[in-house]
This record gives structure tokens, sequence and C-alpha cells, in this order.
């Protein structure tokens, strides 16, 4: 089963947001194994010089990510890299976590639709 964790408050938490993320859950276990898929998704991110709180500013870090989807894990979708043409073997692995991912969509090749 799939439970939403978040960092944040719950006094400060969007239920809006919660509705997305559930309505992004269920759209990506429609996805078949081996479905080339975009993911963008939400990063830390690490300041490596000095701050004060007046200095600090917080700067939202989306990234995309390209692969074959290949499953839910627990909380995590799991994406290949690269598939050999056995089509059973994959080569470069990405876990990323449900609640960082913000949107996912399938790969077109134009012939769709």
């Amino acid at each position: 089963s799939y439970s939403f964790r978040s960092c944040c408050c719950l006094d400060r938490y969007d239920w809006r947001e919660m509705k997305q993320k559930t309505q992004l859950f269920l759209l990506i276990k429609t996805f078949e194994p081996d479905t080339p898929v975009i993911v963008t998704w939400r990063d830390a991110v690490d300041y490596s010089d000095e701050v004060t709180l007046s200095t600090l500013v917080i700067k939202e870090v989306l990234y995309d990510t390209i692969g074959f989807f290949l499953k839910i894990m627990d909380d995590y979708v799991v994406l290949a890299y690269n598939r050999e043409n056995d089509n059973e073997t994959y080569k470069g692995v990405g876990i990323i976590p449900c609640s960082l991912i913000t949107d996912i969509r399938r790969l077109s090749d134009g012939y769709d639709e």
C-alpha cells in the first residue's frame, strides 16, 4: 500500500497538494514495466558556503530524468537508464522517492495517439 510522507509540518500542509500526489500515484500505477518515461522530481539543496539566517535562501531544484519505468517498490519509482536487447537486463537503475515526484509522463515516439 502507498503511504504519503512529507517533511513539512501538518499544520502547513496543503491538502490540494496531497490530492495531486494521490492522482500522480494513481497515474504511475497505470504504467506497464518497460514504459519509457520522463520523471520531474525535487531534489535537496546543499550550500557549501557560510550562511546566516538572514542570507539563507530556499531554492527549489527540479530535475527531469528519462528512463524505462520498471516498477513501484515501497514508496519509490524504479527506473532503468539502459536496457539490453534481450528486454530483460538493465544497467543503470535510479530510485526516486514518490514524495519528491512532481510529474511523470510517457515518452512518445510520435506513433501513439
